[in-house]
């Protein structure tokens, strides 16, 4: 998993479980990277590998109905849409978005200035650990995920400025979801275009950081009296939009070139087989 995030220099003044988000994250600090996250070779326990000579090790120890369907999201997932989540404090929401992100095909998720049980996640999602459901309670039980933290690449930034800066850096549109004279419907934007879709927390919204540099507001439709939609609803529904959408404005929905698919197809394997680095390091020569 990445962090792909920068660090606030007023961290003192932040809630106690950002406080401790940010210092995880300063320790484990990696540099800004294009918006497909992985590179090839691969830094496993400290050795580098070539992303070949990892499928090649590995492969034995991955059934063929595994492979198969590791080729298949591969083929399916792209990184040029990613939902962001800003203020996000209940971690069964958390848990929920990330199941329809990685279902629907998404590479990442984003996630700013999280609260509560929401941040107190993160820490051990960011390097591949899970939490048990004792840890969590019931509202954050980890089968609400389906481990589709396993599958994504997370990233977290403190402030909602260093996320800006971040995204602008890769080259994303940032589109908030949000209602004002200014919003237009979210079927009006073309989601073949990198976006970093926004959603705010359940009690305020998108904050007014964000919305001062988003390059669009969008709304999904509502039909009935109600006036918004949970926030992991609202995700899976715009997601389901945007997937939609690329598939009708251009035919696919991945959009990975043939190295980033090996290169991911190699993290794949290294995430379905428990003992990996032990069976690399058997290996040697290949690729260090």
């Amino acid at each position: 998993m990445t962090t792909g995030a920068v660090f606030d220099r007023r961290a003192a003044n932040l809630p106690y479980q950002q406080r401790a988000l940010v210092a995880f994250l300063k320790a484990t600090r990696m540099p800004e990277a294009d918006r497909f996250p992985h590179s090839s070779p691969i830094n496993v326990g400290g050795r580098m590998y070539q992303a070949k000579a990892v499928q090649e090790a590995l492969r034995s120890y991955v059934s063929e109905e595994r492979m198969a369907r590791i080729a298949d999201v591969v083929a399916g997932r792209t990184y040029s849409v990613v939902a962001v989540l800003e203020g996000l404090h209940d971690a069964g929401n958390l848990h929920a978005v990330l199941r329809s992100s990685e279902g629907l095909g998404y590479g990442a998720t984003f996630v700013v200035a999280p609260e509560g049980d929401a941040a107190s996640l993160l820490e051990p999602y960011l390097v591949g650990e899970d939490v048990s459901t004792e840890e969590l309670g019931r509202r954050g039980s980890t089968r609400a995920a389906q481990g589709a933290h396993k599958w994504l690449d997370l990233s977290v930034w403190p402030t909602a400025n260093e996320f800006v800066r971040s995204a602008r850096s890769r080259g994303y549109a940032i589109v908030a979801t949000h209602l004002d004279a200014d919003a237009i419907p979210m079927s009006d934007w073309d989601f073949t275009q990198p976006t970093a879709l926004v959603f705010g927390n359940e009690k305020d919204g998108v904050s007014d950081v964000l919305l001062a540099h988003a390059d669009a507001n969008v709304v999904l439709p509502i039909d009935g009296f109600i006036q918004s939609y949970n926030v992991s609803v609202a995700v899976a529904l715009a997601l389901y939009h945007a997937r939609q959408d690329r598939l009708a404005r251009q035919g696919f929905h991945g959009d990975l070139t043939q190295e980033e698919q090996a290169i991911l197809t190699a993290q794949y394997y290294l995430r379905s087989v428990a003992a990996a680095e032990q069976i690399l390091s058997r290996e040697r020569g290949d690729g260090k």
